[in-house]
């Protein structure tokens, strides 16, 4: 995977809350050590230990290269997906769908739509408004299936 699609990996994870600075920087020292001569936004992130979290995800905007902007956003579900397996939390994992939203460009406006409607429906099961919780967490796994693991 290319490091830039990767930077904006983990820079839409530190925004929805699903990573923390000091998993940015795992990241950058474990390419630093790949790498023969990483690209100097790379050493900058790695050296942010005292960095907010704002300006990391500054830092990490700043790493060059191209790509599909659909990437980081398959790429983050595709964490989700892994976290739900492992967790089995619906409501943190809506949390962090929710959060992602606003940084959802508008070549996904599909996955915006899903993003919204799983969550409502999920709030709403819970809350005992509407639906069963059951049924939206199935629709939740579903979804987030479809975006593989990247563990695997």
């Amino acid at each position: 995977m290319e490091i830039k699609v990767q930077a904006e990996i983990y820079r839409l994870g530190l925004f929805i809350g699903f990573f923390q600075v000091k998993n940015v920087i795992e990241w950058a020292d474990q390419l630093i050590e790949k790498l023969d001569q990483p690209p100097y936004e790379i050493l900058e992130i790695s050296l942010s230990s005292n960095s907010t979290i704002a300006s990391v995800c500054s830092k990490l905007t700043d790493v060059k290269g191209k790509y599909d902007q659909a990437l980081p956003i398959q790429g983050i579900l595709s964490l989700l997906n892994d976290e739900l397996i492992q967790t089995s939390d619906v409501t943190q994992i809506c949390t962090y769908m929710y959060r992602l939203v606003g940084h959802i460009p508008e070549s996904c406006d599909d996955i915006e739509r899903s993003i919204i409607n799983l969550t409502d429906r999920w709030e709403m099961a819970v809350d005992g408004y509407y639906g069963n919780e059951e049924e939206a967490r199935n629709d939740i796994n579903e979804f987030l299936k479809e975006f593989g693991s990247l563990e695997g």
